[in-house]
């Protein structure tokens, strides 16, 4: 598939859900990652808009502050997020 990112980023780049409905309408599989950092909740956001089944991956890496951890389970429960958390076996 060849994709003309520049006709693409013209067409979309200043229309954030367009662009997220168009990438995840592309048919292929998709993820989203996250930190749990204040601005993740926007992507969060416009991608469970457009596939609220989408596989959310977190890779904690277990020294996050007490808040982000209330932060993540709060954001997790209102988006109904199809979170995923990996722990080091070793930290």
């Amino acid at each position: 598939m060849s994709l003309d990112l520049q006709h693409i980023n013209a067409e979309l780049g200043q229309d954030a859900a367009r662009l997220t409905e168009w990438a995840l309408g592309l048919g292929k599989p998709a993820i989203v990652t996250t930190n749990f950092r204040p601005y993740e909740a926007v992507i969060l956001h416009l991608v469970t808009q457009v596939k609220p089944d989408i596989p959310v991956v977190w890779m904690d890496n277990g020294y996050n502050t007490e808040a982000t951890y209330r932060y993540a389970d709060e954001l997790a429960r209102r988006l109904n997020l199809n979170l995923t958390i990996y722990l080091p076996k070793r930290s």
